[in-house]
């Protein structure tokens, strides 16, 4: 699959805080755990290392990080805490993590999140046949 340009990313997790007004922040992560996109008011830096470690974990419960058949892992946690609450959502090469208040609910925040890493898909396929169109 081919990537999309970092402003759609940007424009991904920017469109993710205006779905629901109680994310806080957000980051879009890719497969090997680079940042790729942030957004909200919370500190980057924390929520992309609970992030990657929370994939890391996540995959590492599936023998060799994928299951059988070399198909991707598809990841979806959600931590409540006293503060707020935390969901992250793995995808194809893609990790989304947000921060939310404490009173949200988990199935509403992870349908807002599955369709926002959709439209990155698809961005990322019309960029490849738009890529591909211009090599003949």
């Amino acid at each position: 699959m081919c990537a999309v340009p970092a402003s759609a990313n940007d424009l991904a997790v920017r469109y993710l805080l205006e779905l629901s007004t109680d994310i806080r922040g957000a980051l879009l992560l890719d497969r090997d755990g680079e940042l790729l996109a942030t957004a909200g008011q919370l500190p980057a830096q924390d929520l992309e290392s609970v992030a990657r470690r929370l994939a890391g974990a996540a995959r590492g419960l599936s023998p060799n990080g994928a299951p059988a058949g070399g198909e991707d892992v598809a990841i979806e946690i959600d931590v409540l805490a006293t503060g707020g609450a935390m969901f992250l959502l793995g995808e194809a090469d893609l990790v989304m993590a947000c921060v939310t208040n404490r009173n949200v609910h988990p199935g509403l925040i992870f349908y807002d999140m599955h369709a926002v890493l959709r439209d990155l898909e698809r961005a990322a396929a019309a960029e490849s046949l738009r890529e591909q169109g211009g090599r003949r």
